[in-house]
């Protein structure tokens, strides 16, 4: 698990060297960067880059359930310094979920169903990371079952996303 954690943080700092490439070169360009041609290879490395963060982010929600599903459980789980530094590592990501899913690049217009669901998502999982700091500051069990739910409320984003992806050629 630590030699996938650190490929991602090189993906998502590759994503992010990419993205600020992108930003250099655009300076005095009026206007936004436009999004790729269908079928072009800035579309496909798009189409990747979403699927391998939608990739990371279902095998983080997986991990998020060290959580609990209920009051009981989530006070236990407060306790337990396994469990915490699981969610710790889900829930780290999920904070990051927005700027990772800008890294990715510049969507083409078939992508916006998936981008759309994907921007979906990161606000769940974003909001579930703040609610998950809540509980570790305040050893608050309600708010880290109210986390627990919003991750899961960002599956259905997340599920989407990937047929989107699917659709355009993704995780083949």
């Amino acid at each position: 698990m630590a030699s996938a954690r650190a490929g991602l943080r090189c993906t998502l700092l590759l994503l992010a060297a990419a993205a600020a490439a992108a930003a250099l070169a655009s300076c005095g360009a009026p206007g936004a960067i436009p999004p790729p041609p269908a079928q072009s290879a800035a579309e496909r490395a798009w189409i990747a880059n979403a699927d391998s963060l939608v990739g990371v982010l279902d095998n983080d929600v997986l991990l998020s359930t060290a959580g609990g599903g209920n009051l009981a459980s989530a006070r236990r789980a407060l306790h337990d310094g396994s469990a915490v530094y699981t969610m710790l590592v889900a829930y780290e990501l999920f904070g990051d979920c927005g700027s990772a899913l800008a890294n990715a690049g510049t969507p083409s217009g078939r992508a916006a169903r998936a981008e759309g669901a994907l921007i979906a998502a990161c606000a769940r999982l974003e909001r579930a990371s703040t609610l998950f700091q809540r509980a570790m500051t305040r050893r608050d069990a309600a708010s880290l079952l109210e986390a627990s739910r919003t991750v899961l409320r960002a599956v259905p984003d997340l599920s989407a996303a990937r047929a989107d992806l699917d659709a355009l050629g993704g995780s083949a």
